[in-house]
């Protein structure tokens, strides 16, 4: 992978390296996540504030990693992306996963990612990218909105929140790399950088 480690800049001129997932990551996505507000983890199935899970979750086969990466800000994961594959008969889509730490939002980190993941998808010859999330990200909704996503389903309900009790509904929205006209946009974002 020539393409990385990649440094981007943010937009408060901060400095971030982004760069596939390493075995030696496992101690810095555990203290990551335990940074996240657990509200914003929901759309994972497990615990991943635990460490067992994080262990698990990095070494198993079987969740489907296509692609993950990290963005590091003097040597701390301040974001977790990933691609899921969707399984063998659905070979043709994949699940994209992106985490940022709230001190690092609002500063365009999110949708840096968001391209870099959505090109990696085309790399990977993807047709078609899901992303879940909870109905009041504001945040992921904006970038999937600039991007075209359309929510296919809503599961009512479908999230209970551990502290607060309350349930929330799941979106799955969709995106189709197979649209020639929106990947052309995609790509000529990309170099017009």
């Amino acid at each position: 992978m020539k393409e990385y480690p990649k440094k981007l800049s943010l937009m408060d001129e901060t400095e971030v390296i982004t760069r596939p997932i390493e075995p030696v990551d496992i101690e810095a996505l555990y203290k990551f996540f335990s940074r996240i507000p657990k509200s914003d983890l929901l759309i994972y199935k497990g615990d991943v504030t635990k460490w067992e899970n994080v262990e698990n979750w990095f070494a198993g086969s079987n969740y489907g990693k296509v692609f993950q990466l990290v963005a590091l800000s003097k040597n701390k994961v301040v974001a977790k992306g990933s691609l899921h594959s969707e399984g063998l008969f659905w070979s043709h889509a994949a699940e994209l996963k992106l985490i940022v730490d709230p001190d690092y939002r609002g500063k365009g980190l999110g949708s840096q990612l968001f391209n870099i993941l959505l090109y990696e998808g085309l790399k990977h010859n993807f047709e078609k990218i899901i992303v879940r999330y909870i109905s009041d990200n504001i945040s992921i909704t904006k970038i999937l909105d600039h991007y075209g996503f359309k929510p296919e389903t809503v599961l009512s309900c479908y999230v209970k929140d551990e502290l607060s009790g309350i349930t929330k509904d799941l979106i799955i929205a969709s995106f189709s790399l197979e649209n020639w006209e929106r990947r052309f946009e995609f790509y000529s974002s990309i170099y017009r950088r």
